[in-house]
């Protein structure tokens, strides 16, 4: 089976598109205790779209990728979310990490191996 990044790329834009303003992708919005970044991305409709599409880029890919290089890419996540937690409420600090996070998935998703 031979992959396209724009397969990845549609995935996430439909995915997207099932949004609510008062829903992330990775966490409910409404539990009581929010942390300050999780606050932030639930009040922020761009940061909450960013988080919709890496939680789905992630999902995609970790079911896409072998168990070694799928174990890996969860260690990497584990590790970035607790460096979105430092942002707190700092909208650009999000945004920047979101940004980070998802050139990331992009490149591991450039390297799974996939038949010619």
């Amino acid at each position: 089976m031979h992959l396209k990044p724009s397969l990845l790329a549609a995935a996430t834009l439909l995915a997207s598109s099932f949004v609510t303003p008062a829903s992330a992708a990775s966490f409910d919005c409404s539990k009581p205790d929010l942390a300050a970044d999780e606050k932030a991305i639930c009040d922020n409709r761009a940061l909450n779209d960013q988080d919709v599409k890496m939680a789905t880029t992630f999902d995609i890919l970790t079911q896409l990728m072998a168990m070694g290089a799928r174990d890996t890419l969860r260690d990497e996540q584990s590790r970035w979310l607790k460096k979105r937690q430092e942002c707190a409420a700092d909208v650009a600090c999000l945004t920047g990490a979101y940004e980070e996070r998802m050139k990331k998935l992009g490149e591991a998703f450039q390297s799974i191996n996939r038949p010619l």
